[in-house]
């Protein structure tokens, strides 16, 4: 069983990541790796991060260049415990299936809007922002062989 911290939309510009990285490691005690679905603004947030756990992310198009295996330009996708996930900047900017293959979760920013749904086959999740949002919040993704389920943790 893996548990992924996920968040997005950090603008570290806006809010600085100092105000909040103590409730989001806080939030994150115990996973194994973060995800982040960019508009991060600077690398210093992924810095911060990965002194919780290895960070992955997304660029969105106000991020800086890509850092090879650590921030990624464009859609990009893991598996975890035999579960697909796609990580996306927001959903929609990259075409209907960004991925290029069948996925079983989607993690999107872009909204600043916590969310989680799902179509009976995907599961979508959007952690919302913990800077830029009136509910500031992260979320949490717990993967096994028979088992995916997401929360929102608020802050």
């Amino acid at each position: 069983m893996s548990r992924i911290g996920l968040i997005a939309d950090t603008h570290d510009e806006a809010v600085p990541w100092d105000r909040v990285h103590n409730k989001v490691s806080e939030a994150f005690e115990g996973v194994e790796l973060i995800l982040h679905c960019g508009d991060l603004t600077t690398l210093h947030v992924l810095d911060r991060l990965g002194s919780i756990a290895p960070v992955i992310a997304v660029r969105s198009p106000g991020d800086p260049q890509a850092v090879p295996g650590r921030l990624f330009d464009g859609p990009h996708v893991l598996e975890r415990d035999g579960k697909v996930i796609g990580l996306v900047n927001a959903l929609g900017e990259d075409g209907p299936n960004p991925f290029g293959r069948p996925v079983d979760v989607i993690v999107h920013g872009g909204t600043h809007v916590a969310s989680i749904d799902s179509n009976g086959v995907i599961l979508l999740v959007n952690p919302g922002s913990p800077t830029l949002a009136e509910r500031v919040t992260v979320g949490l993704l717990e993967t096994g062989p028979d088992h995916t389920e997401a929360v929102i943790v608020p802050l």
